[in-house]
Formats: structure tokens, C-alpha cells, sequence
């Protein structure tokens, strides 16, 4: 709407000019569409992995990322929050669609840290994107969470999400690192969702603002202007709620005032009761929708995800064909499957081959041995993330040749390998001293008069130098190296008779006293280790 109109409506409040004059184009539609159930649901799934398999782009790396439109979604959030807010705060009556977004507006703004940092941009980027229209450049788990919530009304049913996705997954396999990008992407489509809700609630009430302050127009407008200003509301798509509000507030007796309002009004609302009950069945079906969003907002943070992503990924399930891997701790299995990940990515392979040669591995190691659990070699952990890594990387990659080879990768660095730092410490350690001892021996060079003294001073200060130089290094590695935790199985229902063992620790039952000693330590070790 341009600026002489919205001046010509002098009666419109700051909020709702502002609305008009920004305004560009119809409001997007809400992601919305025909509800599927379960059945039809992974009919879609494999429908749309079919659609996906050729449009999905190959190359790696930055791209348009949906963050921008986050924080655009959030402003204009806030923007409809206000307006709603001095709408309800001034006696008017706000839509119940329009009292969700004002009681629960905390929740959307706490999505944006969320978002952050259930995403961060390294992550999303290497993500596979989409390479046509509309959803170009974006993840290809954009695409379907989008279809998951047009589908569903942005209700978030772990059932359906499951059916559609195993779906989905009999055609097109999805990387674990997209199928952890889910509940973070979830909530960056539903935050879409809702903003264009909130837009249609806002511009809906601004439209009726305006038929109000048509009425109230201290100068009656003319029919050339109510012409023009039926043509912009027509092109904003905000047309219905307008000429609604208009037949609203005709008069039951026109005035000669009023004649050109009341008469125009009549010719463009030949059946306000329609009208009226279209609107009806409006706000109820935004009032459904913006319930649904907030509501599957707060589900997102509730579920336990792992437990509905781990049985659904087809490498975990493939890991679980080891009895052993369900033992090991949530931590241990984390790091399983990030060393799973990059094997994938450092040799072109899926990680669907990557796990099963890791059980197959291991497998192996089970066969030949009656001792696996005491070498390790009978788990998938020693071969992902222990000493058998190594070894995995090179069969994965040598069974994976052609796909390397498109990719341009060769055989990673073996993550165990540990030759080349203990050189690299001792070079440092010994270029420190000598430094050290450099700088102390140009001092003693000006002093004439030393001269087997002076070396005999260097050579005992060697001693002392490279223990300071010891402590600066281990100080850096300290501070710079990433902890890497020990891996641990779980024991979350108490430690098993297998694994238990009894620590024995010599006494001398001297006395009294010491015996007492002995007691309160040993009761201190108890209450220090409960598992």
C-alpha cells in the first residue's frame, strides 16, 4: 500500500501503517497441506526420495544457508508480538490464534539460541544440499522436514516421523550427521510456519484496522479511492478480511454522510454472511495451526531424540548386529559413530560400508579368538576408534576405489598413530634449551675474564632450562589439545557379574585404632564409588 493511502486512512495506528507500507506482494501461504497418515506417509517417503535422488547436489562446502531467514522470521515475529500486544492491550479483541503467540512468545524467542547451537554453520555445511527450486542450496532434511510438516499441520507424532523417514530410507539412505540435523531443521521450518501464521493473524487485523478507520474518516472518500484501495488490498490478498470488516459496520439506517460507503459496500458484498462465516473458518483453522507449532516447539526439546534417530539410521542398525555395542556408554557410542562419519567421508564411502566392515571386523576377530573381550578386537570400537582403525580405513578404501577416486580422497592419516610426536616433542624440547642457553651465553660473553668457567656454567644450566622449557610446552599441549575421553561401557543398570572385579588393598591389623583408620576409609571409598 503506498504512502498517500495509508494517509488518507488517517486514523490507522503506527503498527499498522508500517505494515502497509512495507508490504510487498500476497502473504506467503502457510506450509500447509493434506494431512497423510502412516500409510500414506511413507508412500510419500519414497516418493519424495525418488524426486530428491537427482536433485541433490554433489559438491560440499558453504552455500546459502537458511540462518538469515531465521533472524528474519524472528524480527517479523516480534514485529506481529507488538501489534497483537497494543491491539489486546487497548480493549480490542484479538483472535485465540492471536492469544497462542502472546502467551507463548518466551518459547519463540528462545528458539534462535536453540537453532544455533543445535546447528552450527561448519555442521550444516556439510550437509548435502538441494540443488533445484525452491528449496535450492538449501539441506536436503530441509526438504524433508518441510514435506513432514505441510503433511502433518506441524503436529510432531515421533510415529509418523519414524514410518517417514525408514520410507524415505528404502530408497535414499540418509548420513547420520542429517539425520541429527532433524530436530534442529524442525524447528527452523516450524519457526516458518509460525512467522507466516503470525503475518496472516497481523495483516488480517491491520486490514480490519483499515476498514474501521474508513468509516471513522472525518471526510467520507470517494468511490474512485474506496476503488483503489479495494485494488491494493486485493493484490496484498487481504481483500476477504477487509470487505468483511466493511459489511460488518453497516449501518441499520444510512445517513447522507455515510450514502457512498454504504452503497459501495453493498455492491461488493453481495453475501456477507459467507463472507463472515470464511472468516469464521479462518481464524479456526490458524488457531489449530499456530496450537500445533508451539506445542511440537516444546515437544522438540522434550523427546529423546537419540532414541528415535539411533533405530532409525541404517548404520546404527547394522552396529547393532554386535550385542556388544549396545553395552557401551552413550559417550563411547558417540564417538563410534563420529570416527564412522569421517571414515565415510575420507574415503568416499557411505556409512552403511563403513559399519559393516567394522563388523565385519570384528566378527572375524570373534571367530578367531576366545578372548575378544579381553584384546577388544571383538568390538566395533576397537576398529573405529582404537588401534584396528587404521587397518578399516584402508579396506574401506581399497573396496571403494572408484568413488574415492571421483572425490579425489586417498588413504587418511591413521588417527592412532603416534610415531611422530614423540620426536617432534623432543625437537621442540631441544630447540627451546638451546635457545635458552644462547641467550645466557651472550651475557656471559661479555664478561672477559670467564672462559672454561662460562662453559662449565652453560653446561649446568642445561639442566634447569629445558625443565622450564618442559613446562611451557606441556602448559601448550595442556591448553591446546582436545580431551579425549577413554571409551567406557555403560552399566546404567548397575555393573554386571562378568565385568565385576574385586580390588584388594594389604593391611596390617595392628591395633584398635589403625583398624578403626582402616574402617572409615574403606567406608569413604564406599560412599566415593556407589557404582
Amino acid at each position: 500500500m503506498n504512502a498517500r493511502t495509508t494517509n488518507e486512512l488517517g486514523l490507522l495506528s503506527p503498527y499498522a501503517r508500517e505494515i502497509f507500507v512495507a508490504h510487498s506482494g500476497e502473504t506467503e501461504p502457510l506450509i500447509r497441506a493434506e494431512l497423510f497418515g502412516a500409510q500414506r506417509f511413507e508412500e510419500h517417503g519414497r516418493s519424495l526420495a525418488q524426486a530428491q535422488a537427482t536433485r541433490v547436489s554433489s559438491t560440499w562446502g558453504e552455500s546459502l544457508s537458511f540462518f538469515p531467514r531465521v533472524h528474519d522470521n524472528i524480527a517479523a515475529l516480534r514485529r506481529a508480538y507488538d501489534y497483537i500486544a497494543t491491539i489486546s492491550q487497548s480493549g480490542q479483541y484479538v483472535t485465540p490464534a492471536a492469544e497462542w503467540l502472546l502467551d507463548n512468545f518466551h518459547l519463540v524467542e528462545a528458539q534462535l539460541q536453540q537453532i544455533s547451537e543445535g546447528l552450527p554453520r561448519r555442521y550444516y555445511a556439510d550437509l548435502p544440499k538441494l540443488s533445484d527450486k525452491p528449496l535450492e542450496g538449501l539441506p536436503r532434511v530441509y526438504g524433508i522436514a518441510w514435506a513432514y510438516v505441510a503433511h502433518t499441520d506441524s503436529v510432531l507424532d515421533p510415529y509418523l516421523f519414524t514410518a517417514f523417514l525408514n520410507a524415505y530410507q528404502d530408497v535414499r539412505e540418509l548420513s547420520l550427521g542429517e539425520l541429527w540435523a532433524l530436530p534442529t531443521t524442525l524447528r527452523v521450518v516450524l519457526l516458518e510456519n509460525l512467522r507466516r501464521v503470525a503475518d496472516q493473524i497481523a495483516e488480517g487485523k491491520a486490514s480490519r484496522e483499515a476498514a474501521h478507520a474508513v468509516w471513522d474518516a472525518p471526510t467520507p472518500l470517494r468511490e474512485q479511492a474506496l476503488d483503489e484501495l479495494l485494488d491494493q488490498f486485493r493484490s496484498m490478498g487481504l481483500e476477504r478480511s477487509f470487505l468483511t470488516q466493511l459489511w460488518q459496520r453497516m449501518p441499520d439506517h444510512p445517513t447522507e454522510a455515510n450514502a457512498v460507503l454504504v452503497r459501495w459496500t453493498a455492491q461488493h458484498c453481495p453475501n456477507g454472511l459467507a463472507l463472515i462465516a470464511d472468516s469464521q473458518s479462518a481464524q479456526v483453522s490458524s488457531n489449530s495451526t499456530i496450537s500445533n507449532i508451539i506445542n511440537s516447539l516444546r515437544m522438540i526439546g522434550q523427546v529423546e531424540w537419540s532414541e528415535l534417530i539411533e533405530p532409525v539410521s541404517r548404520s546404527l542398525q547394522v552396529l547393532s548386529q554386535l550385542p556388544n555395542y549396545a553395552l557401551e556408554s552413550e559417550g563411547t557410542r558417540k564417538q563410534i559413530t563420529q570416527a564412522m562419519e569421517k571414515i565415510a567421508r575420507d574415503t568416499g564411502a557411505s556409512e552403511v560400508q563403513v559399519a559393516k566392515a567394522a563388523v565385519r571386523s570384528a566378527q572375524q576377530a570373534r571367530d578367531q579368538s576366545d578372548f575378544e573381550m579381553a584384546s577388544g578386537e571383538g568390538s566395533v570400537a576397537f576398529h573405529l576408534i582404537g588401534p584396528g582403525r587404521a587397518a578399516l580405513a584402508a579396506a574401506v578404501l581399497a573396496g571403494n576405489t572408484q568413488q574415492a577416486q571421483a572425490r579425489g580422497v586417498g588413504l587418511p592419516w591413521p588417527a592412532n598413530s603416534q610415531s611422530w610426536r614423540l620426536p617432534l616433542y623432543l625437537l621442540g624440547l631441544l630447540i627451546g634449551t638451546l635457545m635458552l642457553l644462547i641467550f645466557a651465553a651472550q651475557g656471559l660473553h661479555s664478561v672477559p675474564y670467564l672462559a672454561w668457567q662460562g662453559w662449565v656454567a652453560l653446561l649446568l644450566m642445561a639442566l634447569p632450562a629445558s625443565e622450564a622449557v618442559s613446562a611451557v610446552i606441556h602448559r601448550v599441549i595442556a591448553e591446546s589439545t582436545r580431551v579425549k575421553y577413554l571409551p567406557r561401557l555403560d552399566f546404567a543398570h548397575g555393573i554386571e557379574a562378568q565385568h565385576r572385579v574385586l580390588v584388594v588393598v594389604p593391611c596390617m591389623l595392628t591395633s584398635t585404632h589403625s583398624n578403626s583408620a582402616l574402617t572409615e576409609r574403606l567406608r569413604l571409598h564406599w560412599l566415593a564409588n556407589l557404582e
